[in-house]
């Protein structure tokens, strides 16, 4: 098994992994609240790029519930943000989830074509990390990061990957990186991780309580799987 990572989408080419299976990782917070939102019951969570295909969607689904951020913020019209905090139950059991972020859900479809397609968190690690472990195939995380950019902390969610899987699969360097930046930042993940430029923002528009839940490990066993432009629990 081998364990490649994109520090950003930008890196990611179908043809350089063809037939490998795929982690996405946008820790803060599309692929958190995604994972909240499995755990929690909803039906599916569709990731779609632009708001005007979430309009779309919804115009042939009165039901489904438009969630989703532009620069960290709920979208006008939209029944939920970003925050894992608004995935609640009571929010979205059995509901279908339209989801449009800046960078989370352009990278899921970034990645479409992966033979098979995780969505990973800090919050949902170990489950990942347990069902990559099974898989035993070939495997490039791809982290969201910010508009294009890297960011710290889906870096180090990578790395956590990479550092539990390292005793069984060859690291690329990319991930033999990440695995570093992790073991290096993980005694003290918020303090480190909340300097962070998108930490920082998050924080000076009201959402710190976010950062300090998307940077705890290990919350939610929950594997969300995206395959037919859904993904699913």
């Amino acid at each position: 098994m081998k364990i490649d990572v994109c520090f950003t989408p930008n890196d990611f080419t179908s043809k350089d992994y063809y037939g490998y299976h795929a982690v996405v990782i946008d820790v803060l917070r599309a692929t958190t609240s995604i994972a909240t939102a499995c755990a929690n019951g909803c039906q599916c969570v569709i990731p779609v790029k632009t708001v005007e295909e979430a309009f779309s969607l919804k115009a042939k689904n009165p039901d489904a519930v438009l969630a989703g951020e532009r620069s960290g913020l709920l979208i006008p019209g939209f029944n939920l943000g970003n925050s894992p905090f608004e995935y609640t139950k009571d929010q979205i059991y059995g509901k279908t989830i339209v989801m449009t972020t800046t960078n989370g859900t352009l990278a899921l479809n970034k990645v479409a074509a992966a033979q098979k397609i995780y969505v990973m968190a800090f919050a949902n690690a170990a489950s990942i990390v347990t069902a990559l472990h099974q898989a035993q195939e070939n495997t490039i995380i791809v982290c969201a990061g910010s508009e294009g950019k890297f960011s710290l902390e889906d870096a180090l969610c990578a790395g956590l990957a990479a550092d539990c899987l390292s005793h069984e699969a060859k690291l690329s360097d990319t991930a033999l990186a990440a695995q570093a930046m992790y073991r290096d930042f993980a005694a003290d993940l918020f303090a480190r991780v909340s300097q962070s430029s998108h930490a920082d923002y998050l924080c000076n528009i009201g959402f710190e309580k976010d950062v300090a839940l998307c940077l705890k490990q290990d919350t939610i066993a929950v594997v969300p799987v995206f395959a037919a432009n859904a993904i699913t629990a």
